[in-house]
């Protein structure tokens, strides 16, 4: 951290200026943090999605939304087969002529990868914050 020296009247305007500096320093390095966050879940996501023709795997993507000075905000979304999503994760009752035939078990391949980026997201912030 370098030194310099400020008249009293101007101290205001020079504090101003270093939390905005370190405020701009924060928000370019939490804009990364979160787009690789997403990224990593969106390829752990894919590794666990199940195949069979292989539509629903390659569909996942990133999507950048709401990106501001003070909000950045990264979908991790199935572009190709999104309605499969909940069905996979969760389970369903299967159905044949309006009568219930059994369950389908739930292939749970999204929550290990949402929980991964929380707490990659949780170290990012950590280190963001901890650097000068």
């Amino acid at each position: 951290m370098s030194r310099r020296k400020v008249k009293i009247n101007d101290f205001g305007d020079a504090l101003s200026k270093i939390l905005e500096d370190y405020g701009d320093n924060f928000s370019e390095k939490m804009h990364a943090a979160v787009l690789e966050a997403a990224e990593i879940t969106k390829q752990e996501t894919k590794a666990g999605a199940p195949t069979k023709s292989g539509k629903y795997k390659r569909g996942w993507a990133v999507k950048e939304n709401a990106a501001s000075r003070l909000r950045t905000e990264a979908i991790v979304h199935n572009r190709t087969a999104y309605q499969l999503a909940h069905l996979l994760e969760k389970g369903h009752a299967l159905k044949k002529g309006g009568r219930s035939i059994g369950q389908v078990a739930p292939i749970v391949h999204i929550k290990p990868a949402e929980e991964h980026a929380i707490k990659n997201m949780e170290k990012a912030v950590e280190e963001i914050a901890k650097q000068r």
